[in-house]
């Protein structure tokens, strides 16, 4: 702990959540790696040299040392492939294949002839030339070797380091800001000594030394003609390709990252359009740029991918404000006084420590843990206004040793050495005072902000700087605001772009003009097909959505009921939220609505009850009710329960899916009370196709009856969905792995599964393999009297990094699970593997769209944003209600199956017809969209008690944990250490009640 504006010292001692103040203040502590304290006293005031020696005597018989080891400056470990690759560049699957991974990507045999032509253009601007050029590259190196990133761009920005660059070459250089630099000629090694202090105009002080050896050493040339032997398949992709996407990637960045602030692969700036969120967060508009490879090998095959991105930033501010809104909102105050003027005293107390009746021990309040949100932001000090310097926010201080009042200024003290050599221990309000003539008037009985660099300042002489990401999952209002300002019609999107594109400014950009990278202004034309419309059957009725994308219910007969006819099912309301008249007129209402649209059900009423319940008695309750319907029922369980709640409460939602899913195995369908109260026609006809999917019906279909085929299948074909779904950053939540597969001849009715899947693990697990897909290949046989042959793996979720896995991995253990199903006989499945993802920044802008200005569904894209050789193409099967459409981009990776072009890009667009719940066609193919809301709800499935759930509000876990409140109200979550999960696999999900059959139905639409 040290103080703020002191001179530096020594690190405090981390033990959990013990800590050991120096024995001398540090605001903050500098390593000789990261130099001095800006309030420019000498940390050597009084600081014993190193190696021992005794202050103020020098060593003897030796040289003076050269302050590096150049032996080792030139032995460096290289470059690994994955740093090589950066996360910044978008790059192809073909780059990140390794030496123990072999594969090749399935090649487009040709381009889709079927449909109407059509002109569109798309967010991406042709480069138009690169100079046939080698690029000379050059290690970049400090000794000593420092621990941040910070240091190197200081060292490379030094007015020595600049004046010995600008000595050797007129010509611009590249810099990454670590180790890597490029210039367009070759020059020999440089050298040069570099002291920070001396560059700020500080006194150096002491043994501390803020001293670097930079060392500026050529390895290699980048050779741009390697990448137009790959875009033109003469070579494959090698280092020589990577190097030269690593490259251009920098030189697109260096030039804007000079003016705007650079966050991966977007820019921002303040005179940027902006809005406020809320008093916590404000919404910018950047602009997001990145180089792809081109199908137009023609014009070099390479174009920057420029587009419109949305990033929410934690608000300029006071960080004792700062702290006031965060725990009003996160923190267990809201409601208790206006945001803005939210009493001190108030704050004061609900940040003190609570006391554990069981333990005695102090613990963090809820106030106090909201803060945690504010970690890592960034900020400058009001007490020293000339400083420009920027800190980050390690913490909030917090240790036992200071009672019940907490690390506040008051408490926190430390021994400040005068500058007459005196000793003197204080607190850091005192500290302040003295030192300063600043008096604390807000924060002062406040935790003091603990930085990575130990230094600690009370909260009102922080100023949290702009541009501090905002790292959290958004809540609802926060959402609701950032939709607004983020959903752009395409005219205003192309708009938007195009002001992008000036703000770039590649005409003037010195760096592209000195390696010879020319860009274009204007968005790249490019050809398109519009896909033949399906026609979509109900039981006597047909609809042709044709360009508007959308159809009703009205007169429409499912084309397959329910098979059983409703004989057993609930209706329960919770705490009161609608009355019985309600009920009973919406139950009326549904009955006579699904019977319109084909469904069976059996003369007499539901069961229907009110369910009074808190989060701690909900379970029981709902326990009670249902044993009272079962045993009207004969002790059958119902087919069905509808629940009316009041409001989107997602931790209600889940534990009741939990409990019906897991307990009884039972389907459900959960209604809001709003639109139970108004029974509108179209809500209840929604609701309709929802209950027929969960009671083994279907909606529609792509020919007039179930017995005639659609054409897509040459063989028994299953369709597979695959998505594994990961917690929100930072979170303990382990992956979760959703299998969705088709069972009937025709791929409209699927199942699913869902388990865990290791922690932040992307790849499905062999285990995963083994236990869901033998259940489905035997589904299906059920089902159809057939065993499947063919097999479309639909893969969502996977970036191309993770391409080779999908086929070294998952494809291989889905052919060892075929071929155990047939043991003994040589049968092999055949596979197409497709990979399907939203993650882009790719935009289509038609020539003639719809009313919006969005292309129409089916608007096919294979050219101009396309891989040059590989098979992917972009697919619009949606209409867009609102904003500017984003494309699927579907990529074959492997095809067993081998379907004409034209076929399967037309099944993939047809069966977005079918989505068992929807008037619409979807944007995804219903496969992964499947798997998708299967995965959602198999995290409702987790192996956590309510009350242990992190996803579970506070005061909702405290209710369910201490009804009678006799313990302290806190009790944390279920947590599992890095260290746990290293040997541990995450605990399995709650096993799905089998015996109702409901692994049979659709049960997570």
């Amino acid at each position: 702990m040290s103080a703020p504006g002191s001179p530096s010292g020594s690190s405090p001692k981390m033990s959990g959540q013990k800590m050991t103040l120096p024995t001398r203040p540090a605001g903050p502590p500098q390593s000789p790696t990261q130099g001095r304290s800006p309030s420019g006293a000498a940390a050597a005031s009084g600081a014993a040299p190193a190696s021992g020696a005794a202050p103020g005597q020098a060593r003897s018989n030796f040289p003076a040392p050269l302050g590096y080891d150049p032996g080792k400056m030139d032995t460096r470990v290289p470059l690994s492939h994955e740093e090589r690759v950066g996360k910044r560049v978008d790059l192809p699957a073909d780059a990140y294949l390794k030496s123990d991974i072999s594969s090749t990507f399935a090649v487009r045999t040709g381009f889709n002839t079927e449909g109407n032509s059509i002109r569109v253009q798309v967010n991406q601007y042709p480069v138009t030339r690169i100079a046939n050029m080698d690029v000379s590259q050059y290690d970049i190196a400090l000794s000593p070797e420092p621990t941040g990133a910070v240091v190197y761009e200081k060292v490379w920005k030094s007015k020595k380091v600049q004046q010995k660059l600008a000595s050797v070459t007129n010509k611009p250089w590249i810099y990454d800001g670590r180790k890597l630099a490029w210039l367009a000629q070759a020059v020999d090694e440089m050298r040069v000594m570099v002291d920070l202090d001396e560059e700020r105009g500080r006194k150096p002080g002491g043994e501390r030394k803020n001293v670097f050896h930079i060392t500026i050493r050529p390895t290699g040339k980048v050779r741009l003609q390697s990448l137009r032997a790959y875009l033109e398949k003469k070579s494959p992709w090698d280092n020589h390709v990577l190097e030269c996407m690593s490259f251009l990637d920098h030189l697109l960045r260096q030039g804007p990252s000079e003016r705007m602030k650079t966050i991966k692969r977007s820019f921002f700036h303040a005179s940027m359009p902006n809005r406020e969120l809320d008093m916590l967060l404000t919404a910018y508009k950047g602009v997001y740029a990145s180089f792809r490879l081109s199908q137009n090998i023609k014009q070099i095959g390479l174009g920057v991918n420029v587009d419109v991105t949305n990033q929410a930033f934690w608000k300029a501010n006071t960080a004792d404000k700062m702290m006031k809104y965060v725990i009003n909102t996160y923190g267990g105050l809201r409601g208790k006084g206006n945001m803005q003027n939210l009493d001190d005293q108030l704050v004061t107390s609900a940040l003190k420590p609570l006391v554990n009746r069981n333990t005695g021990r102090y613990e963090q309040s809820e106030a106090m843990r909201a803060l945690r949100r504010l970690k890592g932001c960034r900020f400058t000090l009001v007490h020293r206004p000339n400083e420009v310097k920027e800190y980050k926010i390690k913490g909030f201080a917090f240790d036992k040793k200071y009672g019940p009042d907490g690390a506040n200024s008051y408490n926190v003290t430390f021994k400040w050495r005068k500058t007459d050599g005196t000793e003197k221990e204080i607190s850091i309000r005192d500290y302040m005072k003295e030192r300063y003539g600043y008096a604390l008037i807000h924060s002062a009985g406040w935790p003091v902000i603990e930085t990575t660099r130990a230094g600690s300042f009370p909260a009102e002489v922080c100023n949290i700087v702009s541009f501090n990401q905002y790292q959290y999952k958004l809540d609802p209002n926060q959402t609701a605001s950032m939709i607004k300002f983020a959903v752009q019609r395409p005219p205003q999107r192309k708009q938007d772009i195009a002001a992008s594109v000036q703000r770039l400014d590649w005409a003037n950009d010195k760096y592209l003009k000195a390696f010879g990278v020319s860009i274009s202004p204007n968005m790249a034309i490019t050809e398109a097909k519009v896909l033949r419309h399906p026609e979509v059957f109900f039981e006597k009725k047909t609809v042709r959505p044709l360009n508007t994308g959308r159809w009703d219910l009205r007169g429409a007969r499912f084309i397959e009921g329910n098979k059983e006819p409703l004989t057993r099912w609930c209706f329960f309301a919770l705490n009161g939220c609608v009355d019985q008249r309600a009920v009973v007129n919406f139950v009326g209402s549904f009955v006579t609505t699904y019977k319109g649209h084909g469904g069976r059900i059996a003369p007499g009423n539901p069961y229907m009850t009110n369910v009074t319940a808190n989060p701690a008695t909900l379970n029981d309750e709902l326990h009670k009710h249902m044993g009272t319907a079962v045993g009207g029922y004969k002790n059958q369980y119902p087919q069905i329960v509808f629940i009316v709640v009041p409001d989107k409460t997602a931790h209600v939602y889940e534990r009741i899916k939990k409990v019906f899913d897991c307990r009884y195995g039972v389907v459900t369908q959960i209604l809001n009370a709003d639109h139970v109260r108004k029974a509108a026609g179209q809500y209840i006809s929604n609701v309709c196709m929802k209950v027929n999917a969960k009671l083994g019906g279907q909606t529609s279909s792509l020919t007039a009856t179930k017995a005639k085929s659609h054409g897509f299948f040459t063989k028994p074909t299953m369709m597979i969905g695959v998505d594994v779904s990961h917690g929100s950053p930072g979170s303990d939540m382990p992956s979760i792995a959703a299998m969705c597969a088709s069972v009937d001849m025709e791929g409209y009715q699927y199942r699913a599964a869902v388990e865990t899947n290791g922690w932040h693990n992307e790849v499905l697990t062999n285990e995963n393999i083994e236990t869901m897909l033998p259940k489905f290949l035997q589904a299906y046989k059920d089902k159809t009297g057939k065993e499947v042959e063919d097999i479309y793996y639909f893969r969502d979720g996977v970036s191309e990094g993770q391409f080779a896995h999908v086929i070294k991995q998952e494809v291989e253990a889905i052919k060892k699970v075929y071929k155990a199903r047939f043991k003994g006989q040589d049968k092999t499945a055949r596979v197409t593997v497709i990979v399907a993802t939203k993650r882009h920044h790719i935009r289509f802008f038609p020539e003639k769209g719809d009313k919006n200005g969005n292309c129409e569904p089916g608007t096919l894209v294979e050219k101009e944003v396309t891989h040059p050789f590989h098979y992917d193409f972009f697919l619009n099967s949606h209409h867009a209600l609102q904003g500017t459409a984003r494309p699927v981009h579907y990529h074959v990776l492997m095809d067993d199956i081998k379907p004409p072009v034209n076929t399967l890009q037309r099944m993939i667009y047809h069966q977005c017809y079918t989505f068992c719940r929807s008037t619409t066609p979807i944007s995804l193919h219903p496969a992964v969209y499947y798997a998708h809301l299967a995965g959602a709800r198999g995290r409702s499935h987790e192996s956590l008690d309510y009350g242990d759930n992190a996803r579970v509000p506070e005061k909702v876990r405290d209710q369910v944990n201490n009804p009678d409140n006799l313990v302290a109200k806190h009790q944390s979550p279920t947590t599992y250490s890095s260290e746990w999960k290293k040997s541990n696999p995450p605990p399995k999900l709650t096993a799905m009640e089998g015996k109702n059959h409901i692994h049979s139905t659709m049960w997570w639409v």
